[in-house]
């Protein structure tokens, strides 16, 4: 018995291995832009989530508090770099937030009119403090600038990866 000589079947092979390959770099691309897609997503339903639990905890304080008048009910915290630093990623920048927000409570229930005596005592509090542990860093935090109102306290901080560990 004779055996077909392989000439015949070359271009096929050929053609059969081309496609093969193009449909695992596509599904290769295909993978990295879901992939991509996948963590905008996971980004943005965090960030989402951590708007609602904010809109809850002010509205349920606002409901007790409304008797009360001309105090601060809220506390937002704007996080930013100083310039030529690195981005801090979100999950770092929210719980950087949430524990500026958990330092800053005190003032919370206090009159708008005293916060000029406040500020001195929040910027002390601030100078120079490291939070710890947070996605694996240090962060160095300072206020910049505070601000009140319609009842928020809003506060401007700085943040920065300290090099504290060794």
């Amino acid at each position: 018995m004779r055996v077909p000589s392989f000439e015949r079947f070359r271009r096929i092979s050929a053609a059969g291995a081309f496609f093969v390959c193009g449909m695992v770099v596509g599904a290769a691309v295909w993978s990295g832009l879901e992939g991509e897609h996948l963590n905008q997503v996971l980004k943005e339903n965090f960030e989402l989530n951590q708007q609602i639990a904010d809109y809850k905890e002010d509205l349920s304080r606002m409901q007790s508090d409304s008797e009360r008048g001309s105090v601060i009910q809220s506390i937002v915290v704007f996080i930013g770099e100083p310039k030529g630093k690195n981005a801090i990623d979100i999950v770092s920048e929210t719980e950087l937030k949430r524990r500026v927000k958990e330092d800053l409570a005190v003032f919370r229930g206090r009159r708008i009119y005293n916060i000029g005596k406040d500020a001195l005592f929040a910027r002390k509090l601030f100078e120079n403090k490291v939070y710890a542990g947070i996605g694996g860093n240090d962060y160095e935090v300072r206020i910049t600038t505070m601000l009140v109102a319609e009842g928020a306290l809003q506060v401007w901080v700085e943040a920065e990866k300290a090099h504290l560990r060794p």
